[in-house]
């Protein structure tokens, strides 16, 4: 039995807590072309398996804390003929993954034609990351070839408590930022199915900048495009990796996404940009912590900020012998948590980019335009590296609105997790006064050990108390084994009150 990280704890909560649906599924499809050996493939399958045991893995809850524990079955690896490949894509992305019984992996290798097969993995980001991609061809290709590759233990861990400099880093910088000005349109982000995608290459618009990392100058134009679109003070959550010297070669969640804040004043995009490079150097000390076991008092959420960046650099080509390889590394699982999600991979062959967002939140047009925006940006920046951010040749912001309701539903995702206030309704928790006193005292003590705190009001808000995903776990744990009650997690988004998790513990008693 092995702890889970600190990551994988809080986006456990997060699906948990919000049903994110295929949120957290990664698809990606290998397609290969040439005398493929069935049976070779299927080994190499199975060798990546046995490389990596975290991908038969699922996880448990015990005592407040979560770990790693073996999956009811092993991940299966099937072998289909399907002259249809995207319909296979489509139904294998859309299958669920059972957390607590797992796997939570799968590969499908489709025979399409003689000589053309689809071997395509599906695994939850519990147990998969962005650079797992690579690491995934390449060992395939190694147990293709016949190569030896040895087992891998699972280096997840403790859950430390965050240092004094991290909580400090953290309390300095971050504040809520609900919306997201595109086009003239205040956004709010939420969890929405129906995710399409607009790809855009931007091999020839990339501009190199002495002293700036590709990814640095890219990351300083979105945020130089959301300042000129009227942004005041713009915050993008960036997939950053939490892989060490001992953990490069493992498969799994190696990697946080964290909120990086900007703001202007009539400065340079040069400076802007090493602005954002002197803030992402800061912020790498403390990548490993995530932000609300920093900061506490921020509710499980499918996304810090209503924009996100993966910038990643491929990894050299595999060789598969006697094939030909084409890979999928940006495929879509059909749902987006931000407003608008920017997905980037840097590869010999170029800089692609493909824009995942959701039609019930933005359209299509505005998407198409604000990528086209983008590329004027960068193209705008390789002609003068000092040009003025005002000064950008983008459209002045005009008068900002807000998206139709037909586009923010108010009940939908995120808005629970942002508006801070119990639900109301009929299905909402039951007033604090319908709890028995002896339950809500109870309750109480539970909330006075695990916050460590020698008075809490029945009505005061747990988040308001520094409380978070780690908390939650360890207040339920103490409700089932104390008062033999199986509370769920979304009662404390709900009602979050001592109040209000006694009253709903009142209703679920026999």
């Amino acid at each position: 039995m092995v702890l889970a990280s600190q990551a994988q704890h809080g986006m456990w909560i997060t699906e948990v807590m919000h049903g994110t649906g295929t949120a957290y599924h990664m698809p990606f499809a290998m397609w290969f072309d040439g005398p493929l050996d069935r049976e070779a493939m299927l080994a190499a399958c199975r060798a990546v398996l046995a490389r990596h045991p975290v991908l038969s893995r699922a996880f448990e809850e015990r005592d407040g804390s979560l770990h790693l524990v073996p999956a009811e079955a092993e991940p299966p690896i099937a072998f289909v003929v399907e002259p249809d490949p995207e319909a296979l894509i489509a139904r294998e992305i859309a299958r669920p993954f059972s957390l607590s019984a797992g796997p939570l992996a799968r590969f499908t290798l489709a025979e399409v034609s003689a000589s053309r097969h689809l071997l395509l993995f599906v695994g939850h980001h519990l147990v998969f990351d962005g650079m797992s991609k690579d690491l995934l061809v390449r060992d395939l290709a190694t147990a293709y070839a016949g190569a030896p590759a040895p087992p891998l233990p699972m280096p997840y861990g403790a859950a430390e408590k965050p240092s004094p400099e991290a909580e400090t880093y953290w309390r300095a910088r971050w504040h809520e930022v609900p919306q997201v000005v595109i086009n003239g349109v205040a956004r709010t982000p939420r969890l929405a199915e129906r995710g399409e995608t607009v790809l855009f290459n931007l091999t020839d618009d990339m501009p190199d900048l002495s002293g700036v990392t590709r990814f640095e100058v890219f990351l300083a134009a979105v945020h130089a495009l959301l300042h000129r679109y009227g942004n005041t003070d713009p915050s993008v959550a960036v997939a950053m990796s939490t892989r060490t010297a001992e953990t490069r070669d493992h498969i799994g969640l190696f990697a946080t996404e964290l909120p990086v804040f900007s703001s202007m004043s009539g400065g340079s995009f040069r400076e802007l940009a090493l602005d954002l490079r002197s803030e992402l150097r800061e912020l790498n000390a403390f990548r490993e912590v995530p932000l609300a076991r920093a900061v506490g008092g921020i509710k499980p959420r499918v996304t810090l900020a209503p924009v996100s960046i993966s910038f990643r650099r491929r990894a050299p080509e595999q060789v598969f012998p006697g094939l030909e390889l084409s890979v999928e590394w940006k495929m879509s699982n059909h749902m987006v948590r931000n407003v608008l999600h920017l997905q980037a991979v840097d590869g010999d062959d170029g800089l692609r980019l493909t824009l995942h967002y959701s039609p019930d939140v933005i359209s299509r047009q505005d998407v198409e335009l604000a990528g086209e925006h983008l590329r004027t940006v960068l193209r705008a920046v390789a002609a003068d590296p000092d040009v003025r951010v005002a000064d950008l040749p983008l459209p002045v912001a005009s008068q900002i609105t807000t998206a139709s309701a037909a586009l923010v539903a108010p009940n939908a995702g995120l808005d629970s997790g942002l508006d801070g206030g119990p639900a109301s309704g009929p299905d909402a928790a039951p007033v604090p006064g319908e709890a028995e006193e002896e339950l809500v005292e109870q309750v109480r003590l539970i909330w006075m050990e695990v916050l460590r705190m020698d008075h809490i009001a029945p009505d005061e808000d747990l988040y308001d108390l520094g409380g978070h995903s780690l908390t939650i776990t360890q207040i339920s744990a103490r409700i089932r084994k104390r008062l033999g009650v199986e509370v769920p997690f979304d009662v404390f988004l709900d009602d979050p009150t001592i109040t209000g998790v006694a009253a709903a513990i009142g209703g679920l008693r026999p």
